[in-house]
């Protein structure tokens, strides 16, 4: 009976292990997006974490020379990004909203002999034209068949949760659309779990998704055919300060054009010192998501995040109030998917253009010239050449679409996704962040105090995140 508990003990540890990646600052917020965009102006706004030799035009070579991170890793100069969320006024204009606490990545290790990503590595989860959730929202438990197929799937791993931390916690996930009547004192939360089932061959695919599924509960369970080699499972949190437009008439609109939120996606490219990733894959089971409790890694302090910024590359106001989106994202209400159309005189591609030729030839910024492939023998495999050079630091590249500077939409708060069950106290730092930008500076005003108690964490099961 004791090895019995012992063993339900061990498999419980093993099965909550996890990490917590703070990424504190942005590194820059605007319309560059290497893997769907390369070289040339990306179709809408994104806020961007990571390796500072991120640009337009970076290759995972590029990202590993960065001499910092806004993430806490030292050996993990990977980037991180997702679209920005706009508040249209009653006069129907665009203001920016702040993110608070930056970007929370986690590290969670599910399944059996879960692998480090390849050099190479990218992928992106969401699909930035969908604007229609047509799946039942129900408990695991009761899924069908229907509910498991690649596509609900992929829509499943996106949601939000409406934070007010004087309330019952609810469960991350648990609303596949932005809510209507938005009140959420403590911020809302945006949420996308990437797929973790991958071919075991190919580092990238056309669209960045078909060489990775899910597994059959999404966040957990098997791995479909031809898919069996399990990566490490990725599941970004941003929380954006939406409180702040409390009392005004208007709506939440992400970067896209999307009202609904059910093209909230993010982009993910790897870049980390491959070694120090598996080894943490391999030892740091501790259930308490704390990054510090990983002794493998080398930690960026707080000051060290937050000085690490790159100077914008896209000369425009992403700010507002703006009387349209930046890039050609007209809002689209759905439920029909939107179109996603290149704007005049930027030479913008078409999502579903295939970015990656099978022969190398001349290309317009598409992306890089070959799919790389690594066998299913050896995950290393060559960096491609880009068809562009990539842009130096500083942005050498301008992109003439008008000026404004641009404010960091972070601050130090920390709400947390909880994935297990563990009592913090949590104090907001008071700091004031800025972000470089080619015509002076903008200063990010200080965040007001929020206050919180204690509060509980739980353990993911059967789909139940709670914060």
């Amino acid at each position: 009976m004791l090895n019995s508990l012992v063993l339900l003990s061990l498999f419980a540890l093993e099965a909550s292990a996890f990490w917590r990646l703070p990424c504190r600052q942005s590194l820059t917020v605007e319309r560059i997006d290497p893997l769907t965009h390369f070289g040339l102006v990306g179709e809408h706004v994104h806020t961007i974490h990571g390796g500072n030799k991120f640009s337009e035009s970076s290759l995972e070579a590029d990202l590993l020379k960065s001499t910092c991170s806004s993430c806490q890793v030292k050996q993990d100069r990977s980037a991180y990004w997702t679209p920005v969320l706009y508040f249209q006024d009653e006069a129907g204009n665009f203001n920016v909203v702040n993110q608070t606490g930056g970007m929370l990545v986690y590290y969670l290790p599910r399944g059996e002999n879960v692998k480090a990503f390849p050099d190479g590595f990218r992928m992106i989860a969401g699909d930035p034209k969908l604007r229609n959730f047509p799946y039942k929202d129900v408990e695991k438990s009761l899924w069908t068949p229907e509910d498991m197929t690649e596509a609900a799937l992929r829509q499943k791993a996106i949601g939000f949760n409406c934070l007010n931390y004087h309330l019952p916690a609810e469960a991350a996930l648990g609303m596949k659309t932005i809510p209507e009547n938005l009140s959420c004192k403590d911020g809302l939360r945006a949420e996308v779990f990437f797929p973790s089932c991958w071919n075991g061959k190919d580092l990238d695919s056309p669209g960045h998704r078909d060489h990775m599924r899910y597994p059959s509960l999404m966040d957990d369970g098997n791995c479909p055919k031809g898919f069996e080699t399990r990566v490490v499972s990725l599941f970004f949190e941003t929380i954006w300060d939406v409180d702040r437009f409390g009392g005004q008439k208007g709506r939440f609109i992400f970067s896209t054009g999307d009202p609904t939120g059910c093209g909230y996606h993010g982009d993910f490219m790897n870049a980390w010192d491959k070694e120090v990733l598996q080894e943490a894959i391999n030892v740091c089971t501790s259930p308490s998501g704390v990054i510090d409790e990983c002794k493998v890694f080398d930690l960026y302090t707080e000051n060290e995040m937050h000085q690490c910024t790159i100077k914008r590359t896209v000369k425009e106001d992403v700010v507002g109030p703006l009387k349209k989106l930046p890039g050609c994202n007209p809002v689209v209400e759905g439920p029909e998917s939107a179109k996603q159309d290149a704007c005049p005189g930027e030479g913008l591609d078409n999502h579903d253009q295939d970015p990656f030729p099978s022969k190398p030839k001349e290309t317009k910024g598409t992306g890089p010239p070959e799919l790389t492939k690594t066998s299913s023998s050896s995950t290393s495999a060559k960096t491609p050449k880009p068809s562009v050079s990539p842009a130096p630091l500083g942005g050498a590249k301008k992109h003439n679409v008008g000026v404004a500077a641009i404010p960091d939409p972070t601050n130090t708060s920390d709400p947390y996704l909880v994935i297990v069950t563990v009592t913090e106290t949590v104090t907001p730092l008071e700091t004031t962040t800025t972000i470089p930008a080619p015509h002076g500076q903008y200063t990010a005003p200080p965040e007001r105090k929020k206050k919180r108690g204690l509060h509980n964490h739980h353990r993911l099961n059967g789909g139940h995140h709670k914060h």
